[in-house]
């Protein structure tokens, strides 16, 4: 299939954009007896005293195959957003770096139904944890779609392959993002996609 901005398909991340993860994630450690450091990195090792990065990859990949992916939080105001642009004819095709474990996946499409509705994610990618998304954006080169993130890496290679990025603004990740639109929240998105239309 072809793509182009006519599509009426928005990309989008899922963690830390429609999905409040690292909230339930640091609920989930405090669960475990982990106390939370005040952090603002993007190394989730870095917010606990004590726990080295591999520690912290095991325990991401324990949540992230646990129960408590059904439950995940919308993230700030994504389920108004999502609805607006839904209500404009708008589709949403999710990328996502959070492990390929099919289970885990069928657990994310499942909260992504429950928040937001059947036939809105529409189609959802994953990819490793702390992987490279280039390959899943790969179908959209140059097609100008929206694609939403709050990974500047992503975001740039986002730009890069020709996409309208916005870069969901995170205390991790402040740095200057070439040719991204740095936005708060889902009603910003919205302003910039619905305006242009």
């Amino acid at each position: 299939m072809t793509y182009n901005k006519d599509s009426k398909i928005i990309l989008t991340d899922c963690d830390g954009v429609v999905l409040w993860w690292e909230q339930a994630f640091h609920e989930w450690m405090q669960s475990r007896g982990h106390v939370k450091l005040y952090s603002n990195t993007y190394s989730l090792h870095e917010h606990y005293e004590g726990l080295s990065a591999e520690q912290a990859m095991r325990d991401i990949i324990e949540f992230n195959g646990s129960s408590w992916m059904l439950s995940l939080p919308a993230f700030r105001d994504a389920r108004v957003g999502v609805a607006r642009l839904v209500e404009a004819g708008y589709k949403f095709h999710a990328i996502t770096a959070m492990g390929t474990d099919p289970y885990a996946k069928e657990l994310r499409q499942m909260n992504l139904d429950r928040l937001f509705g059947h036939d809105v994610f529409v189609d959802l990618t994953v990819v490793p944890l702390n992987g490279d998304k280039r390959a899943a954006l790969e179908p959209y080169r140059g097609s100008g779609l929206p694609w939403v993130e709050d990974s500047s890496s992503h975001a740039t290679d986002g730009f890069n392959m020709g996409l309208d990025v916005y870069l969901m603004d995170h205390l991790y990740n402040q740095d200057d993002v070439w040719g991204t639109k740095r936005v708060s929240c889902w009603s910003d998105i919205c302003n910039f996609i619905l305006d242009s239309d």
